[in-house]
């Protein structure tokens, strides 16, 4: 898949828009935090500026990534994406929010989004998955009309291990909760 362009999207409470520079600090906060990076297979712990500035200036330009901030006061919660998958999927779905906004619905919020706009440009089939201590994860992409498909290992960069993975695949069109 080559990327899709990342055109802003809107929710009732959410904006989605294109990471920028200004955002670096947030990233290092929310990322940085040991309860977020343990979630995700490629963020490392600690998690620095220099951190922020690669994935700002090397992995946002080749991606489909956007930044999600609160409507209603700009504030930034996290970051979703479609990434390119070496697979049968056309594209992995990856998020992560900033721990003080866990269990508000803004992951599951974004995700609704971002997995219409993969509708609308005729993705076929994604992927995503979580590892098996985060069934919250798990819950947010089953809202979103993922099912699980099987299991598999992945090494988590914070932890500096492999884990246990929940893989999950969506096809277009698929009923969302």
């Amino acid at each position: 898949m080559r990327p899709l362009p990342v055109e802003p999207l809107r929710t009732d409470r959410l904006a989605l828009r294109p990471p920028a520079a200004t955002d670096a600090d947030d990233i290092v906060r929310y990322a940085g935090d040991i309860d977020v990076a343990r979630n995700l297979a490629r963020v490392p712990h600690p998690y620095g500026p220099e951190d922020a500035a690669f994935f700002l200036n090397d992995i946002v330009p080749g991606a489909c990534v956007w930044a999600v901030e609160r409507f209603e006061d700009t504030h930034f919660l996290g970051v979703i994406s479609l990434s390119p998958f070496d697979g049968a999927a056309d594209a992995e779905l990856g998020y992560w929010f900033g721990k003080p906004f866990w269990g508000n619905g803004y992951a599951t919020e974004a995700a609704r989004a971002v997995v219409a706009y993969a509708d609308a440009r005729g993705l076929s089939l994604l992927s995503s998955g979580y590892f098996d201590f985060n069934p919250a994860s798990g819950r947010v992409l089953e809202k979103v009309g993922f099912e699980k498909t099987g299991l598999s290992t992945r090494t988590s960069a914070a932890n500096r291990a492999a884990r246990l993975h929940v893989e999950m695949t969506r096809r277009r069109g698929a009923p969302t909760a």
